[in-house]
């Protein structure tokens, strides 16, 4: 059996198959991670932290900084495993990159709301 799906929600093998909300996937890779979440519609970021880090490379790699800690730039991410991004931060900022998750659709919206507004297309 090739395993599409039939049409009714199971796998062709009986079984269901579980669609997970974006919010499901960042609290699964926190648990997988142990790296914290963040709730981008609840926090409030400081413009002097938006500043350190360019829309492009945010949009690229789907990231938003939220906040310093000493030598740390603290970043939310939908992927905290892309190295990347990871290494992208690094170079360009200067700080050791803490990633947060969040969930695409969050990090998104906020880039919207602190950059210049919805991507071009």
């Amino acid at each position: 059996m090739s395993g599409k799906s039939n049409g009714n929600g199971s796998n062709g093998n009986g079984r269901r198959r579980q669609v997970l909300t974006d919010a499901e996937i960042a609290a699964r890779l926190s648990m997988q991670y142990r790296i914290p979440t963040i709730n981008l519609a609840e926090y409030e970021i400081d413009r002097t932290i938006i500043a350190l880090v360019p829309e492009d490379l945010c949009r690229r790699h789907t990231l938003i900084p939220v906040s310093r800690a000493g030598s740390s730039l603290i970043v939310a991410m939908a992927d905290p495993t892309d190295a990347a991004a990871l290494e992208a931060l690094k170079a360009h900022t200067g700080f050791v990159i803490e990633p947060v998750i969040s969930t695409e659709l969050a990090i998104v919206t906020a880039l919207a709301k602190y950059y210049r507004g919805p991507p071009s297309t």
